[in-house]
């Protein structure tokens, strides 16, 4: 999915700044570095609840990590795995505003992927860092 439809669908679900934040592969997207298969978003709990009590499907994950799942969207209220425990607050809060909608930084989408270790993150690591070498972005 390419980012100006991924902007067009977050968009629809009424959430605000604040709330919320692009995920997984999506800030690649944001970047142009490649299209994202779904759309994955960090939230507060209170949208989690709230998108909970408004019919989303929860399911469990590895690690017992819920997510809510509606569509093509993916919804976390946090995004530990492994080693990486990042605080949901900072995440939404450090954010980037790309098109309107705030988007994961770079770095932490790199330790996110580096710290679940399967191969297609692995891949998407090395684009990331050339992205950045290519664009004069310090980590």
């Amino acid at each position: 999915m390419k980012f100006d439809e991924i902007v067009k669908r977050t968009k629809s679900l009424g959430l605000h700044i604040g709330e919320y934040a692009l995920f997984g592969s999506v800030p690649l997207a944001a970047h142009g570095i490649r299209e994202s298969h779904d759309i994955d978003i960090i939230a507060t709990h209170e949208v989690y609840e709230k998108l909970k009590k408004q019919g989303w499907e929860e399911e469990q994950f590895p690690e017992d990590r819920k997510m809510l799942q509606k569509d093509c969207f993916e919804i976390g209220d946090d995004w530990n795995f492994g080693t990486y425990n990042p605080d949901p607050a900072l995440l939404i809060k450090n954010a980037e505003i790309v098109e309107g909608i705030p988007v994961v930084r770079l770095e932490e989408v790199v330790a996110w992927k580096k710290a679940f270790g399967r191969e297609k993150d692995m891949e998407d690591v090395k684009r990331v860092d050339e992205f950045m070498k290519r664009n004069g972005i310090q980590k």
